[in-house]
């Protein structure tokens, strides 16, 4: 197959997110500041919100330009950012890289920010 049909084909079908992260709930403080400050960006709070709606699936550098009307520059260090702190995960297929949210970590970390807020005895 093609580089050029991989990329037709990825196009009509995003493949499901991959790979999955240990399911361990306990965040240190290192990795609760690590996804904090990925998050601590409104441009990349945008691009997260926007796997809301994706349930599963990836999504590739361009849909994610088009979506946030920002620069493509732009977009891809906020997507560099948001890797690096392992909120997604991206994998390329030819010129295309798809992203995936990498739901348990957040999910790590919202109970890693709640137990901030709790009241000790």
């Amino acid at each position: 197959m093609s580089a050029q049909t991989r990329c037709q084909s990825a196009k009509l079908n995003p493949p499901s997110c991959f790979g999955e992260i240990p399911t361990d709930l306990a965040f240190d403080a290192d990795e609760t500041a690590r996804v904090a400050k990925a998050l601590a960006h409104p441009a990349r709070i945008a691009i997260v919100e926007l796997f809301g709606d994706a349930r599963g699936k990836a999504r590739v550098t361009g849909d994610i330009v088009k979506a946030t009307g920002l620069a493509q520059s732009t977009v891809s260090e906020h997507l560099r950012i948001l890797r690096g702190a392992g909120v997604l995960v991206s994998r390329r297929d030819g010129a295309r890289i798809w992203y995936c949210l990498r739901r348990p970590v957040l999910r790590r970390f919202a109970i890693a920010v709640s137990t901030l807020a709790k009241e000790s005895p």
